[in-house]
């Protein structure tokens, strides 16, 4: 009888591996000094053998290197190619990337918006949001851009709204990367992420019709925060997969505790 091998997953390769996460999505970011141990210890609820196992593991594969007494994080770009997905990190650096030049854009849009936008483009606003509520999901994309266009050019800055809108094939990119992520909860949290979408949508035109440039301005930020976080975790949850499939079959052992 063939007896298959079990995967067993310490405590130390947990910190390891959440350590590596933080690396890669630029949590922790090249060139920072990574938590002493002690302060991983606290962080992780685990003693310090576990964590200087870790470490170890870490330096090995080259996330980290030492200067003097700390460990400094190093550019997960610079990796040899076995040690991290590139797919996989070229898809949470783009991530960053984006939302990065859109908070820029859409957060200074939306203040002049509150501003400037005439009666009649806040109508036009509030008869986007109204189809966008009836749509269906594959209807959403399309309005969602044209939402966020349509307070770009409300904020009548010319020189900001011809910005935003050559760069829009950019901006609107991170949507296709649920086409690409697998597991049956794809479609579910896709749906929980447009529905959340639309309430944000809601949040950023309640605060235009006030005429509050700080509040359209924080409510386009926490628009573009939850999406950026959402699209993160589904990039984590498509890689935990992509692993559990490559490893040899077989039963996974609980973490082990520090003795």
């Amino acid at each position: 009888m063939n007896v298959e091998p079990i995967t067993r997953v310490t405590l130390a390769d947990s910190v390891l591996d959440q350590l590596r996460k933080q690396i890669l999505s630029g949590g922790l970011a090249p060139g920072e000094r990574l938590p002493t141990e002690r302060e991983l210890c606290a962080a992780f609820g685990v003693g310090r053998t576990t964590v200087r196992e870790a470490l170890k593991g870490l330096a090995a594969t080259g996330f980290v290197e030492r200067q003097g007494a700390v460990l400094l994080v190093r550019d997960p770009r610079a990796l040899p190619g076995p040690t991290v997905d590139r797919a996989a990190l070229a898809a949470r650096v783009s991530v960053r990337e984006v939302f990065d030049a859109r908070r820029l854009l859409e957060e200074r849009c939306a203040e002049l918006a509150a501003e400037h936008a005439s009666p009649a483009e806040l109508e036009g606003l509030e008869a986007l949001l109204t189809t966008m509520n009836a749509v269906d999901d594959a209807g959403f994309p399309a309005l969602d851009v044209a939402f966020h266009g349509a307070i770009a050019r409300a904020s009548h800055n010319r020189v900001l709204a011809q910005v935003y809108e050559a760069s829009r094939a950019l901006l609107f990119r991170p949507p296709s990367f649920w086409e690409v992520f697998p597991g049956p909860d794809a479609g579910a949290a896709r749906h929980r992420t447009m529905a959340a979408a639309k309430r944000d949508h809601w949040q950023i035109y309640a605060a235009l019709c006030a005429r509050d440039p700080r509040a359209a301005a924080a409510a386009a930020r926490a628009h573009l925060d939850a999406l950026q976080a959402e699209l993160l975790r589904r990039l984590d949850r498509a890689a935990e997969i992509a692993g559990a499939q490559s490893r040899p079959r077989g039963r996974t052992a609980s973490l082990s505790t520090d003795r």
